[in-house]
């Protein structure tokens, strides 16, 4: 499934994506910073007023600032099912009898 979240709160909202609460052993959110020894930093997300992000990981939604929001209505979580895997066609072949257009003074 993929995730899209929709800022209806009429402000800017920056999300803080906690380590234990959002990063998976497949996949990590956090940020490393450089130096020594690098350090890693909880990831985050900035939605301005109106806006949406599209295909976002449902692990997002284990972050409690994102369940909170979403709880109040000031975000709106939609969640769409995956892309189809590219083997399998998506749209059918248009029909044969469908003749193609021509441009305008274009003779037949």
């Amino acid at each position: 499934m993929s995730l899209t979240l929709i800022n209806r709160s009429g402000r800017c909202l920056a999300l803080n994506l906690p380590h234990a609460e959002v990063c998976t052993e497949a996949r990590c959110f956090c940020v490393t910073l450089p130096g020594r020894p690098p350090r890693r930093v909880a990831g985050s997300i900035t939605l301005p007023a109106g806006q949406a992000l599209t295909d976002l990981p449902d692990a997002l939604l284990g972050a409690a600032a994102v369940r909170a929001l979403a709880r109040s209505g000031e975000l709106e979580v939609r969640h769409a099912p995956t892309k189809p895997s590219s083997n399998e066609p998506s749209e059918p072949d248009a029909p044969a009898s469908k003749r193609a257009r021509r441009k305008r003074g274009e003779s037949r």
